[in-house]
């Protein structure tokens, strides 16, 4: 585990390139609709019911971190909030992901999801959101 002197970030791999900017998490919900931040704090709650996590605002994101980053937060809209999952292996049996799609130049697919209501952290949501969890996990 590596910590950034200058952002004092852990990261799993030493010099590991990111953001060292000054965000904060409130950064991304100011002036966001009671909708929006309400749907935020629901799905950060049921993470913390999955496993402990840790919270990083970087540039354009919020990362979700067990012991390394394991799925993003990289859209809080009007009343939605967008959500990418990072696998190995895409996942298209399913009814949640809006898209998936190989990142160019590795070997991950980005599963996109958009919640639009609480309810929308479903059963099924939440499988992929263990899973997540797993690969965030240096087990």
């Amino acid at each position: 585990m590596w910590t950034c002197p200058l952002c004092n970030q852990p990261f799993k791999n030493t010099n590991q390139i990111h953001y060292c900017g000054n965000n904060t998490i409130g950064d991304f919900l100011n002036g966001k609709s009671d909708t929006t931040v309400d749907l935020f704090h629901h799905f950060i709650l049921k993470y913390k019911e999955i496993g402990d996590i840790k919270l990083q605002a970087t540039k354009s994101m919020i990362a979700i971190v067990a012991d390394k980053r394991f799925a993003y937060i990289i859209k809080l809209g009007k009343d939605f909030i967008d959500i990418v999952f990072p696998f190995k292996e895409p996942f298209e049996d399913n009814f949640c992901f809006r898209k998936i799609a190989l990142v160019p130049g590795s070997n991950d697919f980005n599963h996109h999801l958009r919640l639009y209501f609480i309810e929308d952290v479903n059963e099924e949501v939440l499988v992929f959101m263990k899973k997540a969890y797993l690969n965030g996990k240096n087990v």
